[in-house]
């Protein structure tokens, strides 16, 4: 063993990538996994409860889809903010804050008295969302070494689906029964794992080395360390001699457009609206769609749950083929994909092609995310991951901003129809794909300081 005085000559990625995966490091992954697994859920529940709340309110299209958009403005805000305080402040106490506000506001939901009670609430509750989801991001990414990244990675979003499908099950098992308020209170009730996080989870130590405060990373290190050593059957492996270093240094937004990060910051920037755009103007709207072609609403609930099922495979091809085939491969195969089914099934004429090219749709949308939440915050070094990344999901909730308010106004206008809301999302996936094809480097297989040197 080498001493604690020794150990804290060396740099923190050594030490953490030289570690053997134990169930310690999968304990800090399960742990902030859940956390966006939650946010699912509470981010799935409009589009089952739209309908509901389009009869309760009387909202036209165009306010509905207003509604829609009010929590991704919320989530813009909560992104750009929490990723900069995240580099500033910490990994950890940012995730908790997220938490406090999603909860609280998830609750006050359920007491909306009228419409713009409704719109001021879900903003509040998209802030809360939009802050955890670029801490959740940089700090996963930083306690895992490069052979598991990928796959820790692509595991956190691609559960997305399954939060989708149980906020869908929440809604129609409680819908009928005791109304759409209820059905938030239920969603805003696992905030709750607040108090997993405050007990269990350690501050990132590259994050704490990065700012300067080495005795801390040390110190929190060395912690990870003993517990990795007490489930492993043999000695921890040698520290190597330091390959790869990151500068150090306070996190500046000017950065990203410098000449080492300016076209990934433009890839990503552009990447992450137009994805996004085409998500939820599609899916906002996709049990709404299908009552208007004449379904009932929670018959047309059972078949989305159904579709959206497809996310499941989806997600755990993704898990395989990120470390395969690479993050930039599999981004433009599932930005491809997504928009040649999603123009299919919006020109679909029967029950059973619109449930087909919706499984395609929601298979190859469920490649793509995980990939995406993968694939950002290896682009920027630790000092300005939370900056970096809470910028591009924020240029991604201006897409999903625009995304339900375009289509309430396709299907609200005289020319529009349900196949142009399909064909304008199939083709904002398509010009993403080409910017990914020119502009995005690989990162498969490298160390995280190794991308960014």
């Amino acid at each position: 063993m080498i001493a604690g005085n020794q150990i804290a000559s060396f740099a923190i990625p050594q030490r953490l990538e030289r570690l053997p995966m134990t169930g310690y490091q999968k304990r800090i992954g399960i742990i902030i996994i859940f956390s966006v697994f939650f946010d699912a859920v509470d981010m799935g529940a409009l589009g089952f409860l739209l309908p509901s709340l389009i009869k309760e309110f009387g909202l036209t299209h165009a306010l509905a889809g207003l509604l829609g958009s009010m929590s991704m403005g919320g989530m813009l805000v909560g992104s750009i903010v929490a990723g900069k305080l995240a580099d500033k402040i910490g990994r950890k106490i940012m995730l908790q804050w997220s938490m406090i506000i999603w909860g609280i506001s998830g609750l006050m939901l359920a007491l909306s008295w009228n419409f713009t009670s409704l719109l001021i609430f879900r903003f509040l509750l998209g802030v809360g969302l939009g802050a955890e989801y670029p801490v959740a991001s940089a700090m996963l990414s930083e306690f895992l070494p490069k052979s598991s990244r990928g796959r820790y990675m692509t595991v956190m979003e691609g559960l997305a689906p399954i939060g989708v499908i149980s906020a869908g099950l929440v809604a129609y098992l409680l819908l009928p029964q005791i109304g759409w308020r209820w059905v938030f209170v239920a969603e805003a009730l696992p905030a709750i794992w607040l108090f997993v996080i405050r007990r269990r989870l350690p501050e990132s130590p590259r994050w704490l080395e990065s700012i300067g405060r080495n005795a801390e990373a040390n110190e929190t290190l060395e912690k990870i360390e003993q517990e990795v050593s007490k489930r492993c059957a043999s000695p921890l492996p040698p520290i190597p001699v330091a390959s790869f270093m990151e500068k150090h240094g306070p996190a500046r937004f000017a950065e990203l457009w410098s000449k080492d990060y300016v076209r990934r910051t433009i890839m990503l920037c552009t990447l992450w609206p137009a994805a996004l755009f085409g998500y939820w103007a599609i899916n906002v709207w996709i049990t709404t769609l299908l009552v208007e072609k004449g379904f009932a609403i929670i018959k047309s609930i059972e078949y989305v749950i159904w579709i959206t099922s497809a996310g499941i495979p989806g997600f755990l091809s993704a898990t395989y083929l990120i470390d395969k085939i690479g993050r930039k491969a599999l981004v433009v195969c599932s930005l491809l994909g997504s928009g040649i089914s999603a123009y299919f099934y919006g020109n679909a004429a029967s029950l059973g092609t619109i449930i087909a090219w919706g499984l395609v749709m929601q298979f190859c949308m469920w490649n793509l995310w995980p990939a995406i939440y993968a694939y950002t915050p290896e682009l920027y070094p630790t000092r300005i991951r939370g900056t970096g990344t809470g910028l591009c999901m924020a240029c991604g909730r201006m897409g999903a901003i625009l995304g339900p308010y375009v289509t309430g106004i396709i299907v609200a206008s005289s020319w529009g129809n349900n196949a142009m809301v399909f064909a304008v999302g199939a083709a904002v996936f398509l010009l993403a794909a080409f910017i990914v094809f020119i502009l995005a480097p690989e990162t498969k297989g490298l160390v995280l300081e190794e991308i960014n040197k």
